[in-house]
């Protein structure tokens, strides 16, 4: 089970081993395969590009090996989750990392890419931004 995942899009996650010794198998609907096998023991592993990366018993020990991973890729991890952190689908996302009026359609489609949420491919960028619903002074995605 993936409890996070990298928010621009690198293959790099960690995993609750939730079925040791398990080979996953995911198609996608271009056509495209990702397969996983699941180690046979520790309760967290990263996983890097398809390989299993780090095993640990500590979910803190895996995500800061996950940061750091996140960090090689693209130079910010945004760190160890807390407070200023909503997860969506897995990602880590910031107040900041929300887009506005100011971003581009595509840009708006990327965010939303990297989350693992659908939208429609004729809807409008009023559209995309109306899914954004603010509460308790917060951003939040309504899916």
């Amino acid at each position: 089970m993936i409890v996070r995942r990298c928010s621009q899009g690198h293959r790099v996650r960690v995993h609750r081993n939730t079925t040791p010794g398990a080979t996953r198998t995911k198609t996608y609907a271009d056509g495209s395969t990702e397969t996983l096998e699941y180690p046979s023991s520790k309760d967290y592993f990263v996983d890097v590009d398809g390989t299993v990366a780090k095993r640990t018993d500590s979910f803190k020990v895996a995500e800061e090996f996950y940061v750091a991973e996140c960090e090689k890729k693209y130079g910010d991890g945004h760190g160890r989750l807390s407070g200023n952190h909503h997860i969506l689908n897995g990602v880590a996302t910031l107040q900041s990392d929300y887009p506005t009026d100011s971003n581009t359609k595509n840009e708006i489609k990327d965010f939303y890419d990297k989350r693992g949420v659908s939208y429609g491919g004729s809807e409008t960028k009023s559209e995309l931004l109306s899914r954004i619903t603010f509460g308790n002074k917060a951003k939040h995605l309504r899916t």
